[in-house]
């Protein structure tokens, strides 16, 4: 009986041993990956806070708008990639008492991109994004089928960047 309780006590301690490792590497495992998690969490926060981008609406009329988006901060907006492919979405609302629409604006031009407060342009084809101290000017049409936007109406136009970060103008469709 004794050698079977040293067995047995062995068989016991071994198992022990084994869960208590495998529990060990799991916990550490896991507190590597929030460490990992909590990192690029806080990057992707710096990144925004580096990110100022300032927007105006200017000339409205029934189904289209250009706006200007100011690159303020210190980081590059990009618009699009050499495949065409936009990184940014244009949120358009417009409206007055009656009735409000709201739609988000993919299919969007790249008119001018410019040095703010200059007349040095660069091409928009080959300068796809707005350093700091850069505008761009973009033009979008409502989508086909949506009520003009009303004389007189309010226009909300929010810019959300590939960071995450928006920019917000209105102006009202006067003509």
């Amino acid at each position: 009986m004794g050698f079977s309780v040293t067995i047995t006590s062995s068989i016991i301690l071994i198992v022990l041993f084994t869960l208590s490792t495998s529990f060990l590497i799991t916990v550490f495992q896991g507190l590597k990956e929030i460490s990992y998690i909590a990192e690029e969490y806080a990057n992707q926060e710096r990144e925004k806070l580096d990110v100022d981008l300032q927007l105006e609406v200017y000339p409205i009329n029934g189904t289209s708008c250009t706006i200007t988006v100011k690159n303020v901060g210190s980081r590059t907006v990009f618009f699009e990639d050499q495949r065409g492919f936009k990184w940014n979405t244009i949120i358009v609302s417009y409206g007055n008492s009656s009735f409000w629409k709201s739609y988000p604006i993919e299919n969007y031009t790249i008119l001018e991109v410019k040095v703010s407060g200059t007349n040095y342009t660069f091409t928009p084809k080959s300068h796809r994004y707005i350093e700091t101290g850069e505008e761009a000017s973009i033009f979008f049409n409502i989508p086909e089928g949506a009520p003009e936007i009303p004389l007189n109406g309010l226009v909300s136009v929010i810019f959300v960047s590939h960071y995450g970060v928006i920019a917000k103008g209105e102006a009202v469709r006067e003509q």
